[in-house]
């Protein structure tokens, strides 16, 4: 969840820097790199090796579904 929350604060920073102003854009994402140090370091784990197999699932899933098309 850290790091989907890390990107989404990314997005957020990028999108504010480039539609209204850096002086805003670029704290956001300085702060959003503060979701690294969310929860403890097993949990952390966790959720990267989740979001790796959901990463994986969905690469397969593409694979196939180029495959069969």
């Amino acid at each position: 969840m850290h790091i989907a929350l890390m990107l989404l604060g990314m997005i957020t920073g990028l999108s504010v820097g480039t539609n209204l102003t850096w002086f805003l854009g670029l704290p956001i994402m300085a702060g959003s790199l503060l979701f690294l140090q969310v929860g403890t370091s097993q949990w952390r784990e966790r959720q990267e090796g989740f979001l790796l197999f959901i990463g994986l699932v969905c690469g397969a899933i593409l694979l196939v579904v180029n495959i069969l098309t």
